[in-house]
């Protein structure tokens, strides 16, 4: 495997298993939280039943929100590599934003989704500056070596 498309490959893992982990496990806890001490419970199914269900629909949706950032940071253009902090405090604001406009389409409040999705965009456009280990210009050496490597080979 060419070394540009490994360090892409890698990029991309380390944005998405902190993803798949952090929406399953918030997703999950909400639903336990609003199954058992809230008793959002369906009466036919019970509280155990219902959370299994719910919870294998959060499942599927930190599969999809991952596969979704492994695509979607695999195209990415920043030429600096994010530390996994940048990568894990990437995956709890999404993590936050997707169950906060999960709880508003269940609450069928599609206004309050809408705007939550718009928050949580602007806040990340605003404030990812600020988050520590963000990627930079500059490539790490090992990185610049394969860099200059792979463009040689392209002329």
């Amino acid at each position: 495997m060419p070394a540009r498309l490994r360090a892409r490959v890698i990029h991309s893992v380390r944005f998405a298993l902190p993803t798949l982990f952090s929406v399953y496990v918030l997703g999950a806890a909400w639903n336990a939280l609003d199954v058992f001490l809230l008793g959002d419970a369906d009466p036919e199914l019970g509280r155990a039943r219902t959370f299994w269900f719910d919870e294998r629909q959060w499942r599927i949706i930190a599969l999809v929100i991952a596969a979704v950032v492994f695509l979607w940071k695999l195209g990415d253009i920043s030429r600096g590599v994010p530390s996994w902090r940048y990568a894990i405090l990437f995956s709890i604001w999404l993590a936050v934003a997707t169950v906060w406009a999960a709880v508003a389409m269940m609450q069928r409040d599609g206004w309050l989704a809408v705007g939550v999705v718009l928050f949580a965009v602007a806040s990340w456009l605003l404030y990812r500056r600020r988050v520590p280990g963000r990627p930079t210009r500059e490539l790490p050496p090992e990185m610049a070596a394969s860099a200059g490597a792979a463009e040689r080979e392209l002329r």
